[in-house]
């Protein structure tokens, strides 16, 4: 499996940026979460780390298994959060979380697309 610390190169990436966007309003929208992308790739990321941010905090305080619920539709493990908030010491447990999401949703848009093209 592709390593998703490096996943941040695809990032400039226009196609794969909306299809992140696309995956990720996908995702939340099932767990009645409203997220929006405007289409700037410039700022893809802090955009929607913004606008996801606040919905995992919530989550994270007020509703656990929904939030577990979140993790596993996105497919971020237990492992995966352990590790990055080991190495993340300086950041909320939210924002950690905010970024592993947005890293896993666009690594399974890459991944697709490698699919796609063999």
């Amino acid at each position: 499996m592709m390593d998703i610390k490096n996943i941040s190169q695809y990032f400039n990436r226009l196609d794969l940026i909306k299809d992140t966007a696309s995956q990720i309003i996908k995702d939340f929208d099932m767990f009645g979460m409203d997220i929006k992308f405007s289409g700037n790739a410039y700022n893809a990321y802090e955009e929607l780390f913004e606008q996801i941010e606040p919905h995992i905090h919530k989550l994270i305080s007020n509703n656990h298994s929904k939030f577990l619920g979140v993790m596993y539709r996105i497919d971020i493990s237990d492992i995966q959060i352990k590790k990055a908030v080991d190495s993340n010491a300086s950041e909320s447990f939210s924002e950690i979380i905010t970024d592993l999401i947005i890293k896993r949703e666009l690594q399974k848009v890459v991944i697709r697309q490698y699919y796609k093209k063999s």
